[in-house]
């Protein structure tokens, strides 16, 4: 399986992997917490269906039922149109009060993931740009003991921010780091708490949730209430969760004849390429179902052989773009996704360490998001990889005062 994108960044899109016990029993506890039941209704029904059964019986509940569920469809329309043109602002808006001085370490925990070396490159040519010292430690996420051997490395290099992506922190390791006279900058960690010594966690949670609501509203609205969707999640990862409970509350709320089920995934099955199978075995079990929906870009790698294949043709919807969702945008193959850019996290993260330097406050409600952008094959246009805003490292360096 090749690596998500965003996994290692924020969608996603490197793997998140369980370190310890103690992580394990966090994640643990976040995935119940952000469960949220594998349907959103007890089935669908066509319009058809539903005609028949208000003539039937008469009844007002049928025809509320309707009438719900027509204005489901036209909010949900309504609520797209915002995410169809490309971002043009960045999510920080406060200058520092001062252009950066003296010299910083941040250590980047780095690991041989390409997405995570995407990451480092950039975080590296952003502490040139400050005039700060970079460094890395590298650890393997399939060893728990080399992540905290990697902290000590990073403390021993005498890092004033740590930074990492994707891990979930054991209460020690956040201790470890404090004690050690260093701050975390994180970036889709969870669950976490945004307290010292961690200062920012860029596209958290509620990014996903966001980009959830954003799919949920493209399938309410594309399939004119009567939707039945398929949901690839990894409950591995917790920080899915938020997009697949943001999806499942908008079409809960929205369109009561529409169904969604969770078909879960687990961690030696998407390392042994085993996802395609299951979801056409989730398909095929649910004949109804029209749509195909994913909770990171990469983990629909090899889907569209396996469905052609089981002669299956549902809609392929989700978040995270990568690039091989952006061709099949523009062949047809696939149908809507949100944009994501992972590098964008870095800035975030910088910026976040830039504020921290000049004892300015850091507002994690900015940092949380990014820019996004429902992406369909009529507005992808010729891109290759998103990344918007095109300009967002210069918005950046005009607000840190640097060129």
């Amino acid at each position: 399986m090749k690596p998500p994108m965003r996994l290692k960044s924020r969608k996603r899109r490197g793997q998140r992997v369980l370190q310890t016990s103690a992580v394990s029993a966090a994640l643990i506890l976040a995935l119940v917490l952000a469960a949220c039941g594998s349907s959103s209704s007890s089935g669908s029904a066509t319009s058809s269906a539903t005609s028949n059964a208000a003539a039937s019986s008469g009844t007002a509940s049928a025809a509320s039922t309707s009438a719900s569920g027509g204005a489901g469809v036209a909010k949900a329309t309504a609520n797209l149109q915002k995410w169809d043109s490309p971002p043009t602002k960045i999510t920080v808006t406060t200058p520092l009060k001062a252009a950066p001085s003296g010299t910083k370490t941040v250590v980047m925990l780095s690991t041989n993931n390409p997405s995570n070396v995407q990451l480092q490159q950039s975080l590296k040519s952003l502490a040139a740009l400050v005039h700060w010292n970079y460094a890395q430690a590298s650890y393997d996420p399939a060893n728990p003991a080399t992540f905290s051997a990697a902290v000590d490395t990073a403390l021993s290099k005498h890092a004033n921010y740590i930074a990492e992506a994707g891990i979930p922190l054991t209460p020690a390791l956040i201790q470890k780091v404090q004690q050690g006279g260093a701050k975390w900058v994180l970036t889709a960690v969870y669950p976490v708490t945004v307290k010292p010594p961690i200062i920012v966690n860029a596209d958290a949670f509620a990014n996903d949730a966001l980009m959830g609501k954003i799919i949920g509203d493209f399938f309410v609205s594309d399939s004119g209430g009567k939707g039945n969707a398929v949901i690839e999640h990894v409950p591995a990862y917790p920080i899915l969760g938020g997009f697949t409970t943001g999806f499942q509350a908008e079409v809960k709320a929205l369109c009561p004849a529409c169904k969604t089920t969770l078909a879960n995934i687990t961690i030696p099955d998407l390392v042994a390429g085993k996802t395609p199978s299951t979801l056409v075995s989730a398909l095929q079990s649910n004949s109804g179902a029209n749509y195909l929906v994913f909770d990171d870009g990469p983990f629909a790698a090899g889907v569209g052989a396996a469905l052609s294949a089981a002669g299956l043709h549902p809609k392929i919807i989700g978040e995270a773009a990568d690039q091989t969702a952006i061709a099949g945008l523009k062949a047809g193959t696939q149908t809507a996704w949100t944009g994501f850019d992972p590098v964008y996290s870095t800035y975030v993260m910088m910026d976040a360490m830039l504020r921290d330097a000049q004892g300015m406050p850091i507002s994690q409600a900015e940092g949380s998001f990014q820019p996004t952008q429902l992406l369909t094959k009529q507005n992808v246009g010729n891109i290759t990889n998103w990344s918007e805003p095109a300009n967002a490292l210069a918005q950046f360096k005009t607000l840190w005062h640097v060129s």
